[in-house]
């Protein structure tokens, strides 16, 4: 008769099996954790550390310091050092003023919480010889990042949800874990945890999701809510990852020249585009001038999309960040201005120059 396994036991196997099955990391790789002090985020710590010598890797901690809370952030933080120091882990600490940086990059708090974590785990990783950065996300938070994409009207790559592995650097080990299996594991290991009671508080969006939306569908449209979601993600996961493919050998084609703050694009490739790639042939393009696509919508998408098929050559659009977007008789040249764009309208209107030439 099979030894049933015990809580811990069982929680460490089937995330080897998360880490197996999107191949996370190699042996003698180095792991930071991205450490709240949260039940998510030490479930993540305790599994890795139990699991840090069958995989052959090495762990350390990484906390941001919100500077928010009233002072409870300096006691999370206190939490993660104290916990890193009594198992001897290497321990990595930042403080940031969120708020402020909020209102610098025009932002939500939660946007500014997430650029200014991952800027930290980046930075943190490149200076100690980590080769990837490992985050408490879960099969709860995946749901509810979907669920959110759908309400906001995202296209297929919104609905891919959280990824289980990003850029080959970025991994959620407890991904295919819910909050019900972590807070079991927790309990069945005896660790403490810190509570955020910002996560209560309904002036985020997904906390309304969590706690409100989400109950209000189990218990009036479908109990399985969550599993749906998540199985949406995972259907739209590999779709979304072949047409992107395809997106990227059709923008390889229809470069003409390409610059650090330029690109010019063939305008008869791509209206020969199938319209399924054409959108993410142009969010290539603005990758690839701006570096992001932060502040881009399916609105500018649509207006590039209506200058290549219906507007008169010498016409150009305006997009977030300085980029601005010329049509010429043959070509589409997506350019980062050097100057605010209305400043730059008013010297074309004064010397009478024309948009540069593509």
């Amino acid at each position: 008769m099979t030894r049933a396994l015990s809580i811990p036991d069982r929680f460490c196997r089937d995330v080897t099996r998360t880490i197996q099955a999107h191949d996370m990391f190699r042996t003698a790789d180095a792991v930071l954790l991205a450490v709240s002090g949260g039940p998510d985020s030490m479930a993540l710590v305790r599994v890795m550390m139990g699991l840090s010598t069958e995989l052959g890797i090495r762990i350390g901690l990484a906390h941001l310091n919100h500077g928010l809370r009233n002072g409870d952030a300096d006691l999370d933080q206190s939490f993660v050092q104290q916990f890193a120091e009594t198992h001897g882990l290497p321990c990595f600490c930042e403080t940031r003023d969120v708020a402020a940086l909020a209102g610098h990059w025009k932002t939500s708090l939660e946007d500014a919480g997430r650029r200014a974590r991952y800027d930290f785990f980046s930075r943190t990783a490149a200076a100690n010889g980590y080769t990837c950065i490992a985050t408490g996300h879960t099969r709860d938070d995946n749901a509810e990042q979907v669920l959110m994409a759908l309400l906001r009207g995202s296209g297929p790559s919104g609905l891919v949800g959280i990824p289980a592995k990003r850029d080959d650097r970025v991994i959620r080990p407890l991904i295919d874990r819910s909050k019900k299996e972590i807070l079991a594991f927790l309990d069945a290991v005896e660790q403490t945890f810190v509570t955020d009671d910002s996560n209560r508080d309904p002036a985020f969006l997904r906390n309304r999701i969590r706690h409100l939306l989400i109950p209000l569908l189990e218990t009036e449209y479908n109990p399985g809510i969550k599993q749906g979601l998540n199985r949406l993600s995972r259907i739209l996961g590999p779709e979304d990852h072949f047409l992107d493919e395809h997106a990227r050998q059709a923008f390889d084609t229809c470069v003409e020249k390409k610059e650090a703050a330029s690109i010019v694009l063939s305008l008869p490739g791509l209206e020969a585009l199938h319209p399924a790639l054409l959108p993410r042939v142009l969010r290539h393009a603005i990758v690839s001038v701006k570096s992001d696509l932060r502040r881009i919508t399916h609105d500018h998408i649509s207006a590039i999309r209506h200058l290549i098929a219906h507007a008169a050559p010498g016409k150009h659009i305006d997009l977030p960040d300085r980029i601005r977007i010329y049509k010429t008789r043959n070509r589409i040249c997506v350019k980062k201005e050097t100057m605010p764009l209305r400043q730059l309208g008013w010297m074309h209107k004064l010397s009478g120059l024309r948009p540069p030439k593509a």
